[in-house]
């Protein structure tokens, strides 16, 4: 396989890592899912001490954020601060790196195939996981980072569609059916979500009618025996009944720890608790727990409305620089850039329910190693172009001279 995928090192270790990551368990008694971010950041770092310039990736779009991560970080009097902190900014580091590199059409190939290769993988690893084949049973339980991983995927293989491979649509389905298969909500509904809201360009009836698909199917899902049982604590109820002042919507504890949080950030709103003060507030009233599985919280306890300000306008400004920088891409080129800003729907989703900020090892690395590409294969392209111009100036000068 590597023979015909001649590919940089380091998108080997971000995709190999997101695998093993997916795999679990534990190496010399460090957490393998820990590896999955620390080891990919570790050699990006070492690449561009070694080479700091050219890079490609739009630095200066999440430079506030960037600077207001370590302003807190130097300030913090919590726990593991210097860790969660280094995990909040670890895709953007690889980001950076991958954005180095000369990428063309052989490379963007290659990376087009990996990215298959490496679903299989990570198809066989969650049937594994889940012990399906052995038990021949759905599990009840949910593996959230794989199925943000498989999501991500989805956002890819959604993109390829539109953009004229029939076959990557089930592509799509097989990993869009992973959150069901689980039933992780958030999963669910993010998952079937990246193909009718990708960037990618989309007559608008095709897309109206997918989401009509989408919700005739969310129906049935949603009434399943199992899905049913996840969301109410009786095992029955409707779409209605799907609101927080519900008592009988089942969420795992969740809502009196989010009540918690927000009392405690209604006394520092705008600047917050201090970097990472959410863990040991987590860990208090929980007893085990050290994440708030809500992400929007976590930002607004630690940085307060000035920090999730400071996050969202950084997120929307990379959006938006990924679509502008699409309109004048072309080929794979320019759907990397739509899988890179379609990849952030489902981030903010799982911003709701998840600790996805913090899951570098599971979304953050590919994500931004998929963003890095796309501008790297842009910035070669730009330059290949630039020296055909001028070849054909000179053979035109050439001419005119004889």
């Amino acid at each position: 396989m590597s023979k015909n995928l001649q590919l940089p090192f380091i998108i080997w270790v971000v995709v190999l890592s997101t695998i093993v990551a997916s795999v679990g368990g534990q190496f010399f008694n460090y957490r393998v899912a820990g590896l999955g971010w620390l080891v990919p950041l570790i050699v990006s770092i070492l690449i561009l001490l070694y080479n700091p310039g050219g890079i490609k990736f739009p630095v200066l779009i999440w430079l506030p954020w960037i600077f207001l991560v370590i302003i807190y970080l130097i300030f913090a009097q919590a726990p593991n601060a210097f860790q969660r902190s280094i995990m909040i900014l670890c895709p953007l580091v690889i980001g950076m790196t991958v954005s180095k590199l000369k990428f063309g059409e052989n490379e963007l190939e290659s990376f087009n195939k990996l990215c298959h290769y490496m679903a299989v993988a990570l198809y066989v690893v969650i049937i594994m996981n889940l012990g399906i084949i052995v038990t021949g049973i759905l599990p009840g339980t949910s593996i959230a980072a794989a199925v943000m991983t498989g999501t991500l995927l989805c956002s890819f293989f959604a993109v390829n569609y539109v953009s004229g491979q029939k076959k990557e649509l089930a592509w799509w389905a097989a990993f869009a059916v992973i959150p069901f298969i689980v039933v992780t909500r958030m999963g669910i509904v993010a998952a079937g979500l990246t193909l009718p809201l990708t960037f990618a360009p989309m007559k608008t009836l095709k897309r109206i009618v997918l989401i009509a698909l989408i919700v005739l199917l969310a129906i049935p899902v949603f009434y399943s025996e199992r899905v049913q049982h996840k969301m109410f604590y009786s095992g029955r109820g409707t779409f209605a009944e799907v609101h927080p002042d519900n008592p009988d919507l089942a969420t795992s504890g969740r809502k009196a720890l989010w009540e918690k949080m927000e009392d405690e950030i209604a006394k520092k709103p705008y600047y917050g608790h201090g970097a990472n003060a959410s863990e040991p507030f987590v860990r208090r009233l929980t007893g085990g727990l050290t994440h708030p599985h809500n992400d929007w919280l976590r930002l607004l306890y630690d940085y307060g409305y000035l920090g999730a300000i400071v996050f969202v306008f950084c997120l929307i400004m990379q959006v938006l620089h990924l679509l502008k920088r699409s309109k004048h891409a072309k080929g794979k080129t320019k759907i990397l850039f739509y899988v890179g800003a379609s990849s952030f729907i489902s981030f903010v989703l799982f911003m709701f329910s998840d600790n996805i900020i913090l899951y570098a090892a599971f979304f953050g690395n590919l994500q931004f190693t998929i963003i890095g590409i796309a501008y790297a294969a842009y910035a070669t392209s730009s330059t290949t172009d630039k020296k055909e111009e001028t070849s054909a100036e000179k053979r035109v000068q050439y001419h005119i001279k004889w």
